[in-house]
């Protein structure tokens, strides 16, 4: 020991080493509860932005290219859900848990998929709004779709015909 250092007992020693351990730990959970409550205002906030976005795009409805419309296929939270139908582009945000990323139907948002609609199909090579050669039987299937899904979410826009 050098002068004036202060000699501590081994229960001391083990005493001082739970307490740094402690602290450590309460500073993790401390910076973890931090990050968590941060992360879940940001989310709200981006949610708010889409929220907004949407009800601009419902009082003023604009015209989507097919290359915009794919920003609005649910991976930025930022930003609503639409796809369209008939070239009428609608707002499914509240269809999430079925035009959503994790959704059932997931392929159809961000592009017309009328074509898919028509033919009640979930294949990739069917999501889009060339209808040549569909069936009367089909176009009348669209229709359905087409009244009851513009009955269901608003309209916020039409899209550009390539």
């Amino acid at each position: 020991l050098h002068a004036g250092a202060v000699r501590r007992s081994p229960i001391m020693e083990e005493v001082l080493q739970l307490a740094t351990a402690a602290g450590v730990v309460f500073l993790a959970a401390r910076s973890y509860v931090s990050y968590k409550r941060y992360m879940a205002r940001r989310e709200d906030r981006l949610r708010e932005m889409a929220k907004d976005e949407s009800l601009r795009l419902q009082k003023e409805p604009r015209v989507f290219t097919s290359a915009e419309l794919k920003g609005y296929a649910g991976h930025d939270i930022s930003r609503p859900l639409l796809l369209a139908l008939k070239g009428r582009v609608l707002d499914v945000t509240n269809g999430v848990d079925y035009y959503g990323p994790e959704g059932p139907y997931r392929l159809m948002a961000g592009k017309d998929a009328s074509k898919a609609f028509a033919m009640m199909s979930l294949k990739e090579e069917d999501m889009h709004n060339d209808l040549s050669g569909v069936d009367e039987e089909h176009l009348k299937i669209l229709q359905d779709w087409y009244d009851k899904l513009t009955a269901k979410y608003p309209t916020v826009g039409t899209l550009k015909t390539d």
